[in-house]
């Protein structure tokens, strides 16, 4: 008898939008056309705790200075931070998941959208139960009605699944980035590293939700003031011939494009190296299923894909195949 025949893999070209304004420069046009991708994941808010007023709000919406391409399918993304789970308390869960619907609602009114939205939370052990709670309550909505709804998994999240639980929602984005210590000095790149990858991944393919997969496409500075962490220090306002060293040292007060540096703070570079990505990848087809395969860049920005040739972009989509 021969063996069956593996299904084939289907890969989904998509990037994330995570600016709060939307408009597209003419590079960032020709990136969507030349990769053929017909999916955007755009951030349409926050929602974050006002302290004060104890309360969840909606912070960071986006503004469409342009409307998207009619042939851009559009995924709505919610991002919700820990602490909110943490200081709702359950009853008000109900009403949380109507606000949430009804902003959404009226952000989306007029764009071409998926059949699918996306709730970025990174949840921990003691927020989970209304964590689950909050995207069961917003299955319910109208907005969620007919639609698939997806939610992002931390690499920890997927390795130590017995205590973060499972989600209940249709599938499952995995977050292949920021997987490291980012405060700590002693790091050498927080947001991608192969053997660091490979800890969490060992049983991926026996993940109980279909998973779709987030690559990044991002640099930028981690500064320190000795070994305090203090900041980040996006790449663009610093000159590209500092990244020839992984860090750089300031012996005495310096301002860079207006940014000042005091004598003892240093800078450590971190990005997405194509070679790293290529191991990840490579490392990431060995654990998925195959079927369907939404592969989602993070993040579109002319000034991130730069550092990119176009060959090199295509290959990250293509290597899924």
């Amino acid at each position: 008898m021969g063996c069956a025949k593996k299904e084939e893999r289907r890969v989904q070209r998509s990037f994330y939008y995570w600016r709060s304004a939307f408009k597209l420069s003419e590079k960032e046009h020709s990136y969507l056309k030349d990769l053929s991708v017909k999916n955007l994941y755009i951030k349409f808010f926050d929602i974050t705790w006002d302290p004060v007023q104890n309360v969840a709000k909606p912070v960071a919406k986006i503004l469409f200075s342009e409307k998207p391409a009619i042939d851009i399918l559009i995924t709505p993304v919610v991002f919700i931070t820990n602490e909110t789970i943490q200081q709702t308390k359950p009853e008000l869960v109900d009403s949380l998941a109507g606000n949430i619907s009804k902003l959404l609602s009226s952000t989306a009114a007029g764009l071409s959208l998926s059949n699918e939205v996306q709730i970025d939370c990174d949840w921990t052990v003691s927020t989970k139960e209304k964590y689950f709670l909050l995207l069961q309550a917003l299955r319910k909505q109208s907005f969620f009605k007919n639609k698939m709804l997806s939610a992002t998994i931390r690499l920890h999240q997927v390795k130590f699944v017995s205590q973060n639980g499972v989600p209940p929602v249709d599938k499952g984005l995995v977050m292949c980035y920021n997987m490291g210590n980012l405060r700590h000095p002693e790091t050498k790149n927080s947001i991608i590293e192969t053997e660091e990858l490979k800890k969490y991944i060992k049983n991926l393919h026996h993940y109980p939700l279909s998973l779709d997969i987030a690559l990044p496409v991002f640099d930028w500075w981690v500064k320190f003031d000795g070994n305090r962490f203090a900041g980040l220090v996006h790449s663009f306002y610093l000159p590209d011939s500092l990244k020839r060293n992984a860090r750089f040292d300031f012996k005495k007060d310096t301002v860079i494009n207006e940014i000042y540096f005091k004598k003892g703070e240093w800078l450590r570079y971190e990005g997405s190296n194509m070679d790293v990505l290529k191991e990840c990848i490579y490392s990431l087809n060995k654990k998925l299923r195959s079927g369907k395969l939404n592969v989602i860049l993070y993040h579109l920005d002319e000034n991130n894909l730069k550092q990119y040739t176009p060959y090199e972009l295509e290959n990250i989509y293509s290597s899924f195949h």
